[in-house]
């Protein structure tokens, strides 16, 4: 007589597997979708080159100052530029290269929102701020380190033309605090992460990869530490839930933050 019952469940993940951190199975990328880590260093390749251009067209019309050894000063306006454009056109590239080879950013990227991601991205905030602080204080006390944003050092080293808040200031305090978290956790936590995952990388390692990538390519060396702890803190939002939702919530968070500061400092 053969025995009704059901099979044993399977064994939980072991150590080191692929979802050990999350408590579900990897997930499954169809093969035919045909983005990937190629994609994602074309978009950055993009960011980067972008970026070079538009420094030295501030360059070149700065050159009578450079000529009389009085420095660069950059308007609030190319300020907005430099910071607005590159990320732009980067994300655009993500989006219609994934659109073009796979199914959209939603399906492919995890580029999805539920309510629940509120308080869940609240929660990543105050665990990322509280140990990009922690870092902060360990740089300044054993480096004698206080290092800032690029972008505050920028609207804060200005030309100086416009006291106090100008309105390409506040323009650029939104760029930063609300639309360039959701570029950035695209390419990063989206794109990058996705293309790694694809690869049959480990959720650990795509954690530790991502954060590294996105704290390399700030080009901000005095700020890698902090940007790093910050990229583990928003990368636990997407193995969590496997959305970016939990991510750009806290993203924008930490952003608006700064911003806030920095205005109130004008």
């Amino acid at each position: 007589m053969t025995s009704s019952l059901p099979p044993p469940p399977p064994p939980p993940p072991r150590l080191g597997e692929p979802g050990r951190l999350s408590g579900r199975p990897p997930p499954r990328y169809p093969s035919w979708l045909r983005w990937g880590l190629g994609d994602f260093w074309i978009a950055t390749g993009i960011f980067l080159l972008v970026g070079v251009v538009l420094g030295a067209i501030v360059i070149f019309d700065n050159r009578d100052s450079l000529m009389d050894s009085q420095g660069v000063t950059i308007s609030a306006a190319w300020i907005t530029a430099l910071i607005a454009i590159p990320p732009l056109l980067q994300v655009a590239y993500v989006v219609l290269a994934v659109r073009r080879k796979g199914r959209g950013i939603f399906s492919d990227l995890a580029a999805r929102f539920k309510p629940v991601d509120l308080a869940v991205g609240m929660l990543l905030f105050l665990v990322g701020i509280t140990l990009a602080t922690l870092v902060a204080l360990a740089m300044e006390s054993l480096f004698g380190i206080s290092p800032t944003a690029a972008v505050v050092d920028l609207i804060q080293d200005g030309d100086g033309t416009t006291p106090g808040i100008s309105g390409w200031t506040v323009l650029l305090a939104v760029l930063v605090a609300l639309f360039i978290p959701v570029i950035e956790e695209i390419v990063y936590r989206g794109l990058l992460w996705s293309a790694l995952e694809k690869r049959g990388m480990g959720e650990t390692a795509v954690l530790i990869a991502s954060s590294l990538i996105f704290a390399a390519i700030h080009l901000e060396p005095a700020r890698f530490p902090i940007l790093f702890v910050l990229g583990v803190a928003l990368g636990f939002g997407r193995i969590r839930t496997g959305r970016l939702g939990p991510c750009i919530t806290a993203h924008v968070c930490l952003n608006s933050v700064g911003m806030i500061a920095l205005l109130a400092t004008l």
